[in-house]
Parts: structure tokens; sequence; C-alpha cells
């Protein structure tokens, strides 16, 4: 029987997760993972482990993801050859790093996620020009960097892999509901404020949440 803590941390865990993942457009777990590890044990609930912190992000990438992209979809940009493609690789690539997080130790967990943060955090100020014309795109090298991107990611449950997460037991559905629930209403509401929001003010808001993040998992 799931307590009335467990729901409540879980659903503000999700509703975090779930508001900057549609403000700045990423999948949550950024924020999510280590809010997982350092949070519960704030009020009294047990440490999840990272195994379980893992399982519990796929599943709030799953959802929360899958509901931005629904919304995405009605946008006129949307690429579905971009998706399809690379999309496809990091599906794959998430089920192999799932797969893998078995066979190595938190630590290296935890350094992974350290890594893709840090790697998120640089990417901030590097400006990209969106362009207007058409662009021809290499299916072949869009499967492979998603491929790559998803193995990596799939180690903290970043990329997803949220079914063979849960067939390997790292998903306690009780604790996953609320996070889910969470996510789910709370990332169209990100997305809109996104639209709002200056831009420099969205990167300054995840480059905060990245540097804290980084600091809790080292000390």
């Amino acid at each position: 029987m799931i307590s009335i803590t467990t729901i409540i941390v879980m659903l503000v865990i999700g509703i975090l997760g779930g508001f900057i993942s549609g403000l700045v457009g990423i999948g949550g777990a950024i924020v999510i993972y280590p809010a997982l590890l350092l949070l519960p044990p704030l009020f009294g609930l047990p440490t999840y482990s990272a195994y379980i912190a893992s399982g519990l992000t796929s599943s709030q990438v799953f959802f929360s993801t899958l509901s931005g992209s629904l919304n995405a979809y009605k946008n006129k940009n949307f690429s579905r050859t971009l998706i399809l493609n690379m999309g496809s690789g990091m599906v794959i690539g998430s089920m192999l790093g799932a797969i893998l997080a078995n066979l190595i130790n938190v630590q290296f967990v935890n350094t992974v996620y350290i890594i893709i943060a840090l790697l998120a955090l640089i990417l901030m100020f590097i400006k990209v020009t969106p362009s207007t014309s058409y662009i021809k795109f290499n299916r072949l090298l869009l499967i492979t960097i998603g491929g790559i991107i998803g193995l990596v990611s799939g180690i903290v449950g970043a990329g997803g892999a949220f079914m063979i997460k849960l067939l390997q037991g790292y998903i306690p559905i009780n604790s996953a509901i609320p996070l889910i629930l969470g996510s789910i209403l709370f990332t169209p509401l990100g997305m809109k404020m996104g639209q709002k929001i200056p831009d420099y003010i969205q990167k300054t808001i995840i480059c905060i949440l990245i540097v804290v993040a980084i600091i809790k998992l080292i000390f």
C-alpha cells in the first residue's frame, strides 16, 4: 500500500519534470532523475536506488514526451522524416542502454547522468540559427545519431526504454502513476508558458537546474 506522502512527493516531482520538459523542450529526465534520488529521503521516504530512479524516469519520459509530441504534431514545422528516422534509432539505442544498465554499477550510472547533464549545459550556449529552406536528411546518419543518443541516455532512463525497464521490474507502478499523472497534466502548461517566455530566461532556468543537480549528485 502506497503512502499519501509518497503519492504527494511523486506527484510534485512529476509536475516539476513535466512543466520543465514542456517549458524548454526536453524530456524531463534531466530534472526527474536527480529529484528521485534526492527528494524522497528529505520527506522520510526510502531512498530509491539508481536503477529504480532510472526506471521511474523512463516512465515519466515516455508519457510526457508522448503528450508533448501529440501537441507538437499540430505544428506546421513538424518533420515526420526526422522523427521517424532519428526516433527509431533512439528507441533501439535506449532499449540496449536499459539492458546494459544492469551490467554496470550505480556510480557509473550517476557518472553517465552527470556527463549528459554537462553536455546539455554546454549546448545551451551554442547558438543555432533555424533554416527556413528545404533540408534533405541523411537517414543513415539520423538513425546512427539517434542510436548513440538513445544508448547513452537509456542508461539513466532519459531515452525512455519504458517497456524494457518495466519488464526488468525497475518501475514500481504505485510510484510511477502519480509521477506520470503530474507530468502529463503539466507538460502542456509548460509548452504554453514556453511560447511566452524569452529564450534566454528558459536557458537560465534549465542551466540552474542542471548545475544544482550535478552538484547534489557529486557531493
